[in-house]
């Protein structure tokens, strides 16, 4: 719009821009914004809680604004009228829901990072480009054209496709051959007869650790997020001072992208979480919850890609669906155990809602206050008791 505002500025015409909101969104957009107004384009804003029909009309060729100021109506002569407006995503995103991606909060499609990898999707072997981002002019969205298939070439020009090295292995001693693995499975990469040992299908396997969270022997291991790794890190994060900290299970995806999202945004959130990243929430077992609450941590709260009732946005099929069921019977395990359930809790955040995960960490700051009132308002009744 500006670009065109420009030409016919050159050509001798008088423009006049009247907008709500402009967003000039890189460098080259900002430097034509001010070489617009340099070269005489009038930029007029009315405001953003307004009726766009009722504040502006169109009467005998000219364009009539309500000046509030004034409390009267201002004619702008007009030979050309030109309607400029925004772009909406499409209501029914088909193509994002079934590949699993990840959206902004205005619903355009987010890629894997903003600076690292711009073009891709956090889903492997998914590029994107042009106005599917958000909105962008005609030789930004070429070149991310020419970019994303740049990429896909690279990886179809390849015989084999290599696999990150995270995906499940079953020792075969451990194994029991209870079927609990394959029935959870989402990708159907677990095979095996009941009572006999089980085996990986590694083309299959993702690598989202749901099987291991349900194996009662401990026969699977996770490569990179085994138990002993994960336990290691829930003692470092609560070697000091454990009932002053949060732990925060996040998934790789979503809410482990949402905090990075944050720290990118500079959103803030209490010192007092501490974050450990696993490849799903479905990788979050039992033993993990009680580990964290046996080391004396304040509080404990899982994250993940979010589950609603219109379907999941877990880029591992489901799997966060176990997740929620799961959840409930920790809550009623550590009731039974007489730990407050508010101590453990779950929040459903998006790769682009790191504002909303920075809010919940904040709620769970107030939850570590209170509960160190009730220990120290305990502590004052069992001293007055001895007394």
């Amino acid at each position: 719009m500006i670009h065109q505002a420009i030409e016919l500025r050159d050509q001798g015409k008088n423009v006049t821009v009247i907008y709500k909101d402009i967003r000039t969104f890189s460098r080259n957009a900002e430097e034509m914004y001010y070489e617009a107004g340099m070269k005489g384009v009038v930029f007029a804003q009315i405001p953003q809680e307004v009726n766009v029909e009722e504040f502006v009309k169109y009467e005998n060729g000219n364009v009539i604004i309500k000046e509030e100021l004034l409390n009267e109506e201002i004619a702008i002569p007009t030979d050309l009228l030109v309607l400029a407006v925004g772009i909406d995503p499409p209501e029914d995103h088909h193509a994002a829901d079934l590949l699993k991606l990840s959206k902004t909060e205005d619903d355009f499609l987010l890629e894997l990072h903003p600076k690292l990898a711009p073009l891709e999707a956090a889903v492997h072997g998914v590029y994107m480009a042009g106005n599917v981002r958000g909105p962008v002019l005609a030789e930004e969205a070429i070149s991310q054209g020419l970019g994303a298939a740049a990429k896909a070439s690279e990886l179809l020009s390849k015989n084999t496709v290599t696999k990150e090295p995270i995906t499940a292995k079953i020792d075969p001693d451990k194994c029991i051959g209870c079927t609990r693995c394959a029935q959870v499975c989402t990708y159907g990469a677990i095979e095996g007869e009941k009572k006999q040992t089980h085996h990986v299908i590694e083309a299959a396997c993702m690598g989202c650790g749901n099987c291991a969270s349900v194996c009662p022997t401990d026969a699977i291991e996770m490569p990179g997020f085994t138990n002993e790794q994960i336990m290691a890190q829930i003692d470092l994060a609560l070697q000091e001072n454990p009932e002053d900290k949060v732990v925060v299970f996040a998934c790789n995806w979503c809410s482990y992208a949402g905090a990075d999202l944050a720290g990118i945004s500079k959103i803030q959130y209490p010192p007092s979480s501490r974050i450990i990243r696993t490849m799903c929430s479905a990788r979050i077992s039992s033993k993990m919850v009680d580990y964290a609450f046996k080391k004396n941590a304040g509080a404990v709260l899982v994250t993940g890609c979010r589950l609603t009732d219109k379907g999941s946005d877990c880029h591992y099929n489901y799997a966060n669906k176990y997740t929620w069921e799961r959840f409930q019977k920790w809550k009623k395990k550590i009731t039974h155990k007489g730990i407050d359930p508010d101590r453990l809790q779950l929040q459903w955040v998006s790769a682009s809602e790191g504002i909303i995960l920075a809010r919940k960490l904040y709620e769970m700051e107030e939850v570590l206050k209170r509960f160190k009132e009730k220990t120290k308002a305990q502590a004052g009744q069992s001293s007055q008791g001895a007394e």
